[in-house]
C-alpha cells in the first residue's frame, strides 16, 4: 500500500473553548508543495472552516477571535470580528501571543540569513531544528504602535504569562549551554526582570495563578530521567499520576508541547501514568479525563475539551473525526516484566521489533501511522517500555544511566522470547532507539535485519558534534567529565563502534543530513566500520532533515523512508 495514505490524515491541535464551541488548529500535509498546512475550524453544533489559506495556527478568543498567519518573510497575527481578517502586527517568527495592555506580547525569533561567517563562543552554538543560533527566542512587546524587546540576550525565553497585570516568563538564562530553565518576573514598561526560582533544573511551562505562579518541571539538575512537576511559587510540589506532561513519543506530525491552563483559579495540567495520559485538576489530585490512551492537547473554561488518540484512531476531540475512514489496529496488550503490546497478524509472520528513543521517553497506549503501515505489509509489530522509559516512575526511568542497551536490552530479549511467534525478527528504532538497534547488533545474531534511525555509534565523537552531547553522554553514561582519559574508555565501552567487530547482521542506517542532535557522522562511522568487515549495510542520507525527520521531517522523505 502507498505510504502516503497513511501520512493523509488530519490531526487536531490547539484546542480553544468560548462560550459557543471550541476553535482548534487542524492540521495536514500538502503532498503537491511537500509541507505541512493548517487553518482554523470551530466546532459548535457541527465543525465549519474559519480560515482557508492553509497557513493559519494557534486561534485564541479576544475582542474577536486571533490566528496568526505563517509566511515566507514574516508571521502575521491576525483578527477577525464579523467581516475578513485584518492585520495586528507581523514579525520574522512568532511562537506564541498573549494580549497585554494596548498590545501584545510574544515570543518571537528573528530570521537571519545563514550565508555569511558564523563564530562561536558558547558550548551551546547550534540546536537541532534550529540550525546554527544566529538568533534567539526573545519575548517581545507590541504596544499597538510599533515592537520593542522586552527580554532577549543569548539565551531563549521559553515560555510566559500573563493575567494583563503581572508577566511572569521561564528562560535559560541562567545557564544557556545545558538549557537549564528559570522562572523570571518581568516588567514590561523597564523591560527588566528578577530570577524568581531557587536551583538548576528544568522549566517547561508556566502560568499564573490566582495565589502566584506555578510551572512545569523540576529543581533536579542535570537529570533527563527526572519526573516533572507542578511547582507552586508558595514551594508547593504536587504530581499528576506519574510524571506532569507527556513523555510520551509519537510519530503524528504535530508537536504537542507541555502547557499548563488555569482556569476558575484551579490550575490544570496533563498528567502521563504509564502509556496513558489524561488531563489533571493539579491542587485537587484530580483526574479530569479518563481516556484509555494518549490526550495530546487540551483547554479548560467551564469544563474541558481536549484532543486525544488512541489505537483505533489518529485525533479526536468532542465527538469530531477528521478522520472517519481510518481505523487502526488495537494491539494485543502484556506485562511480562515490562509492559508492551504485539500488533499480531499471525504467528508466522515477519516481526518488526520497535525500540522508542530518549532513553527516558514511553510508548503510548495511541495510533502510531508507521506501525499501522507495517502490520498492513504483514508484519507483526511489537514495541514495549523496558527501564529507562518514562512514566513508570523516577527510579524505572534513571536503571538505565551508565549501562545503556544492558538491562532494557535484557527485558526486550525476555519479552519478545515469551510471545511465542515463530517469524524471523527485525529490530528497529530511532535516537536511543537507533543507538540499542547498533548495540544490540554487536550481542546478538538474534535478528534477521536491523534498521537504524537518526542512531549513535560513538559516544565519543558524538560529545563534541551533539548540540546536547558535550553535557548528556556524559551525565547518561554516569561521569563527571568526558574529556578524561577514564571517561573516555567508559563512552567508548558503551559505543557500538567499539564492538563492530561483532556484528554479522544486516542493517540499514537511516539520517537526515541536518541532523544536530545525533550528526550524521555517528551513522557514516558504522556504515564505514561496518563495510569494511564485509557487513551487508546501507546508508539512507535525507537532505534538509533534522533529528525530526521520522516525525516531522520533509513530507516526501517520510514517506520514501
Amino acid at each position: 500500500m502507498d505510504p502516503k495514505v497513511f501520512y493523509s490524515i488530519k490531526l487536531i491541535s490547539n484546542p480553544v473553548k468560548s462560550e459557543d464551541g471550541t476553535f482548534f488548529q487542524l492540521n495536514w500535509i500538502d503532498f503537491t508543495s511537500n509541507s505541512y498546512s493548517s487553518s482554523i475550524y470551530f466546532k459548535g453544533k457541527d465543525v465549519k472552516r474559519v480560515t482557508w489559506g492553509g497557513k493559519e495556527s494557534q486561534p485564541l478568543v479576544k475582542d474577536g477571535v486571533l490566528h496568526y498567519v505563517k509566511g515566507g518573510d514574516k508571521d502575521t497575527l491576525m483578527r477577525s470580528t464579523l467581516g475578513e481578517p485584518e492585520p495586528v502586527f507581523s514579525f520574522d517568527k512568532i511562537k506564541k501571543y498573549l494580549p497585554y495592555g494596548k498590545g501584545f506580547l510574544f515570543l518571537g525569533e528573528e530570521r537571519k540569513g545563514n550565508s555569511t561567517p558564523f563564530e562561536a563562543s558558547s558550548l551551546k552554538y547550534k540546536f537541532d531544528s534550529r540550525g546554527l543560533l544566529r538568533s534567539r527566542t526573545s519575548l517581545y512587546y507590541f504596544d499597538g504602535k510599533e515592537t520593542r524587546t522586552i527580554m532577549g540576550g543569548n539565551y531563549d525565553v521559553n515560555d510566559f504569562d500573563t493575567d494583563g497585570r503581572r508577566v511572569v516568563a521561564s528562560a535559560t538564562m541562567s545557564n544557556d549551554d545545558v538549557s537549564f530553565q528559570d522562572v523570571f518576573e518581568v516588567d514590561v514598561g523597564s523591560s527588566s526582570f528578577t530570577k524568581l526560582t531557587k536551583g538548576e533544573g528544568a522549566v517547561t511551562a508556566v502560568a499564573l495563578t490566582k495565589s502566584g505562579f506555578a510551572y512545569l518541571g523540576h529543581r533536579k539538575g542535570l537529570s533527563p530521567w527526572a519526573r516533572k512537576d507542578v511547582i507552586f511559587e508558595d514551594g508547593r510540589v504536587l504530581t499528576c499520576g506519574k510524571y506532569c506532561g507527556n513523555s510520551v513519543v509519537n510519530d503524528l506530525f504535530v508537536k504537542y508541547g507541555d502547557k499548563l491552563v488555569v482556569d476558575g483559579g484551579k490550575v490544570y495540567s496533563l498528567g502521563q501514568d504509564g502509556p496513558t495520559v489524561n488531563v489533571y485538576s493539579v491542587e485537587d489530585g484530580e483526574k479530569v479525563t479518563d481516556v484509555k490512551g494518549v490526550v495530546l492537547d487540551f483547554d479548560v473554561k467551564d469544563g474541558v475539551e481536549y484532543v486525544y488518540s488512541d489505537p483505533r484512531k489518529p485525533s479526536l476531540m468532542g465527538g469530531y473525526d477528521p478522520n472517519e475512514s481510518v481505523e487502526g489496529v488495537i494491539p494485543d496488550s502484556f506485562t511480562k516484566g515490562i509492559e508492551g503490546w504485539v500488533m499480531k497478524r499471525d504467528e508466522k509472520a515477519p516481526n518488526v521489533v520497535f525500540v522508542h528513543g530518549g532513553p527516558h521517553t514511553a510508548y503510548g497506549y495511541m495510533y502510531y501511522i508507521e506501525f499501522n503501515y507495517l502490520f498492513q505489509e504483514g508484519f507483526n509489530v511489537i514495541y514495549t517500555n523496558p527501564s529507562g522509559s518514562q512514566g513508570y516512575g523516577e527510579d524505572f526511568a534513571r536503571a538505565v544511566v551508565g549501562k545503556w542497551c544492558d538491562i532494557d536490552f535484557s527485558e526486550l530479549m525476555s519479552f519478545v522470547s515469551s510471545l511465542g511467534l515463530k517469524g524471523k525478527f527485525h529490530l528497529t528504532g530511532g535516537s536511543y532507539g537507533g543507538y540499542f538497534t547498533n548495540m544490540a547488533l554487536t550481542k546478538t545474531d538474534f535478528f534477521s535485519s536491523g534498521i537504524a534511525e537518526r542512531s549513535i555509534s560513538n559516544l565519543v565523537s558524538m560529545c563534541g558534534t551533539s548540540d546536547i552531547g558535550f553535557w548528556f553522554n556524559a551525565i547518561e553514561s554516569g561521569i563527571s567529565d568526558p574529556w578524561e582519559r577514564e571517561s573516555i574508555g567508559k563512552l567508548l565501552e558503551m559505543s557500538p563502534i567499539y564492538h563492530v567487530k561483532k556484528v554479522k547482521t544486516p542493517l540499514m542506517l537511516i539520517h537526515g543530513e541536518e541532523d544536530m542532535r545525533c550528526p550524521i557522522e555517528q551513522a557514516e562511522q558504522f556504515f564505514i566500520a561496518l563495510k569494511m568487515n564485509g557487513v551487508d549495510a546501507r546508508l539512507v542520507r535525507y537532505p534538509g532533515d533534522s533529528h525530526e525527520h521520522a516525525r516531522r521531517g520533509k513530507p516526501l522523505n517520510m514517506v520514501d523512508s
